[in-house]
Formats: C-alpha cells, sequence, structure tokens
C-alpha cells in the first residue's frame, strides 16, 4: 500500500491513520467536521473535512491505492445505522472503485450475529435479522459487490480501551450497580487491536472478498467482568439489578445484546492476525497502568 484514506477517524480510524503514519504510509483521514480536521491535524495526522453524505466528494484527492471505511453508527437507531451501514459504505465503495483503488475494507460488527444461548458464531453462521444488523450485512454486501480487486468486511467484537469502557468508568465513580442484563457473553477488542487488524486486512490476504469476525478470542459475561472489575479496585462486590439502566449502548440504540461465542480464528490463519491483548482484563490492566493505578 502507497496511499490510503480512511473514511471516518473515531474511535479506530484515528488509530489506524497513526499506525500507517508509523508505517511512513501516506495518508488522510477524512472527517465530518472542521474541528475534527484541526484536532487530527494538530496532532500530527493529514486530515480532511468532507461530509459524506454529499454527493459531491471532488474535494478528495484521487490517488488512493486504499480505502477504509471506519465511520460508525454513533449507537443510533435504525435509521443512524441505515445511513452509516448501508447508504454510505456503498456510496465510499463506489467512490474507491471509480478511482482505481485496489483495497477496500469495512469496519462492520459482531452485531451482526443475534444467536442467543452462547452458540458458537463464525463468518458462515447466518446474520441478520433486525433493522440494524441488516444495515450492517447491507455495507458488506455493496463491499463484496464493487468490484474492488481486494475487500475486507472486518466484523469488531465490543470496543473497548482508553476513554471507552463505561463499567470500569462507573466503577472508579463509586458506582457499583450493574443494570440490563449481566449474564450474557460479551465478545471484546481494544481499540489499539481493532486498528491493527485493518492494518493486517490492508497487507494480506486472499484475492477477492473476505470477512472477518476480529475479537480477542476470550468472551467473558458482564457479571464476571463487573466482578472482576470491582475486585481490582478494592470495591464492594456489585449489584446487579436488571431494571436498572444498563449503558450508553441500550440508551442510544435500545438494542438486546445477545449471548454468543464468536469464533475469530479465520483471520490468525489467513492474515496471521493476533490480538495483543489476551482478553478485556488484560487490556483494562494496561488502561489501568496508563491512568497510574497500580492497585486496588
Amino acid at each position: 500500500m502507497r496511499r490510503v484514506a480512511v473514511l471516518g477517524c473515531g474511535y479506530v480510524g484515528v488509530r489506524v491513520l497513526r499506525l500507517l503514519r508509523e508505517r511512513g504510509v501516506d495518508a488522510l483521514g477524512v472527517v465530518r467536521s472542521s474541528a475534527s480536521r484541526d484536532a487530527l491535524s494538530a496532532s500530527g495526522l493529514r486530515a480532511l473535512a468532507l461530509d459524506l453524505d454529499v454527493t459531491d466528494w471532488s474535494a478528495l484527492p484521487r490517488d488512493f491505492d486504499c480505502v477504509v471505511y471506519a465511520a460508525s453508527a454513533g449507537g443510533g437507531g435504525p435509521e443512524a445505522y441505515a445511513a452509516a451501514y448501508d447508504v454510505r459504505v456503498r456510496r465510499s465503495a463506489e467512490w474507491a472503485r471509480a478511482i482505481g483503488a485496489e483495497r477496500f475494507v469495512f469496519t462492520s460488527s459482531t452485531g451482526v450475529y443475534r444467536q442467543d444461548g452462547g452458540v458458537t458464531v463464525d463468518e458462515d453462521s447466518p446474520a441478520g435479522g433486525d433493522a440494524a444488523s441488516d444495515a450492517i450485512l447491507a455495507g458488506e454486501r455493496a463491499t463484496a459487490d464493487s468490484g474492488i480487486p481486494f475487500t475486507r468486511a472486518l466484523r469488531f467484537g465490543g470496543l473497548y480501551g482508553p476513554g471507552r469502557h463505561y463499567l470500569l468508568d462507573a466503577f472508579r465513580r463509586g458506582e457499583t450497580v450493574v443494570g440490563g442484563r449481566s449474564d450474557h457473553l460479551i465478545n471484546y477488542l481494544h481499540g489499539d487491536d481493532a486498528a491493527s487488524s485493518v492494518i493486517a486486512a490492508l497487507e494480506g490476504g486472499p484475492h477477492g472478498h473476505r470477512t472477518y469476525n476480529v475479537t480477542d478470542g476470550r468472551p467473558l459475561t458482564k457479571a464476571d467482568l463487573a466482578r472482576w472489575i470491582a475486585t481490582r479496585l478494592g470495591l464492594p462486590p456489585p449489584a446487579f439489578v436488571p431494571e436498572a439502566e444498563a449503558g450508553p449502548r441500550m440508551r442510544k440504540g435500545g438494542r438486546t445484546q445477545p449471548s454468543r461465542r464468536v469464533d475469530s480464528s479465520r483471520i490468525l490463519r489467513e492474515l496471521g492476525w493476533s490480538p495483543r491483548f489476551s482478553d478485556v482484563r488484560a487490556g483494562l490492566e494496561a488502561c489501568l497502568a496508563d491512568r497510574g493505578v497500580t492497585g486496588p
């Protein structure tokens, strides 16, 4: 890869930009607002402000050989998912093909799986079934059907990392009531590991389209993680109250999270990618260390 456009530079996209810069790759981050552009520029990253909903993309350079779509729905409802993952992905893939890009990577989500009961799912398992997951699948289809030689859909697990784990933040504030469902398995992925998987998808793999689940491979129930955080911070055991507020994802999108194990072995076999953080506890330990929290 020589020149890469990263469309959407939020929690994952900005990490991708940083990794590309470290590799000496000419990369441009495309963001919606001038404030976001200026923030990226201030950190030494190349950026351009463009609303992906506009029809005229002539302000964008055209000499990219790789394009990454890393924008998200921001946890909104069905309309937000349709706009972010159906309409904008299709438009982005069409633009990437028009400029002659060789690779297109779409950061999808394991939210396409709605299986429950602790079953194991892989990339060939049935997916979709509600408005949000169907919108994500539409983005995957647009990616696969784009005609670009190498296309990848990366189905990310539950993203967390510095500044992004509501349970850890809540417990550090002394709030130890856990609302909503707590017995379900969650398949986690550190933000830095998500970014490194994008680099792996840009660099390798077979010709054509491939879909990859991307998680740390060690799911944990919300209840077990809450107990671990409480113990780690030297707090009393948490209280589980199903009727209490369940967290930002439910507040924004209202989706009940199913319990399933996501098999992410394909990306290891085909791309040689593996996570830096072995599980969410290791990742949160790193977050605490960054904050200077060394003991309970």
